[in-house]
């Protein structure tokens, strides 16, 4: 696999890119970091990174990657990043984010498309290019979906909670939505829970594993499972 210069002066592979992008987001949703936790996520990368998933391939990347000291794995086999990795992380999930802003804002691209294309790009993007991209669209603090740009002066809202844990009958802003599951974005955007809008939890009904709220008066109905993934902030 040919390697890549990432604009920090360090030349990695696409999969390490991904892998380091996948580390930094698990991370990122509070999610112990372990081979099966980061196999999960590496199974939500567009099929078009051809990222092998199965257990032997991901534990030879992460030793691999331990050798390049992009990452460090406990006695109890947790993966953390270095300070290395971290940087070179947060400068792909910057690219990510911008690429995936850049597509929606001045290309319309339909949201349920834009993780698929924003992996695409980001492997592409200069530091020049970034810091145009940056430019060109305001230096906006999140993506589409709500999630921060690192580097951009992102602040996180006070009384934050996920969806499984809003409280009944109170109005909420949903804040951030998850990025990397296609039908779930569409079903998102049909509903109308975008980051940003007024919703209302009408019920939360873990035993029948689902959760209702209202938007804009409509009745939505989503699956609790995926509901821990949705955040949301006082209205």
């Amino acid at each position: 696999m040919p390697e890549r210069n990432n604009g920090a002066g360090h030349r990695l592979t696409q999969a390490m890119e991904n892998y380091l992008l996948s580390i930094y987001v698990v991370q990122e949703r509070g999610i112990r970091v372990t081979n099966p936790n980061l196999v999960e996520q590496l199974r939500r990368v567009p099929a078009s990174e051809n990222l092998g998933t199965s257990l032997p391939a991901v534990s030879g990347m992460l030793r691999r990657m331990e050798k390049e000291n992009l990452i460090r794995l406990s006695d109890t086999r947790d993966i953390d990043l270095t300070t290395k990795g971290r940087e070179l992380a947060e400068s792909m999930i910057r690219k990510h984010r911008l690429a995936a802003r850049l597509v929606v804002d001045l290309l319309g691209v339909p949201l349920h498309e834009v993780d698929a294309e924003a992996h695409m790009l980001e492997h592409a993007l200069s530091e020049t290019l970034e810091k145009r991209i940056q430019d060109r669209l305001g230096r906006p603090q999140t993506d589409p979906f709500g999630q921060p740009i690192p580097g951009s002066g992102y602040r996180e809202p006070r009384n934050v909670v996920t969806l499984d844990k809003a409280k009944i009958g109170k109005a909420m802003i949903v804040d951030r939505i998850p990025e990397d599951d296609a039908e779930l974005v569409a079903y998102l955007y049909e509903t109308g829970v975008l980051p940003g809008v007024e919703i209302v939890v009408s019920d939360v009904a873990p035993y029948r594993g689902v959760v209702t709220l209202s938007v804009g008066g409509e009745s939505a109905v989503l699956g609790y499972n995926v509901s821990s993934e949705i955040r949301l902030r006082p209205a």
